[in-house]
């Protein structure tokens, strides 16, 4: 995606369609996050009408690793949910997010569970 245009143009746009459609749904969104969520999985994460992260669940916003401006719909759910400054801190640095910090920061998760193991 780094070296295309056409190619950076036509994710961000299937990545808008996949944020609207989730909008303009009207049933009730679930999601489960165990792992990483990254880039569109952490935006179609946090869009839910209910988010449901594990403990050691990561989230994480990898636009600028890109070269991808953090401006999009992800910069918007995260301002949402847990303000300006934390929205800043972790977007524009790439950090790392525990399922468990984001419950600590206002990140309207339902954090805590830790998924059934084998």
């Amino acid at each position: 995606m780094v070296s295309s245009e056409k190619s950076r143009l036509r994710v961000l746009t299937e990545a808008r369609a996949i944020a609207q459609g989730m909008m303009d749904c009207d049933c009730p969104i679930v999601s489960a996050i165990n792992g990483a969520a990254v880039g569109t999985g952490l935006t179609v994460a946090l869009l839910a009408d209910i988010s449901i992260a594990a403990k050691s669940a990561k989230l994480i916003d990898g636009h600028t690793k890109l070269g991808v401006a953090a401006g999009d719909h992800a910069t918007l759910i995260r301002l949402l949910l847990c303000g300006m400054a934390k929205a800043k801190y972790y977007l524009l640095l790439c950090e790392t997010l525990s399922g468990e910090e984001a419950e600590r920061i206002g990140v309207q998760l339902a954090a805590g569970f830790e998924p059934d193991r084998p």
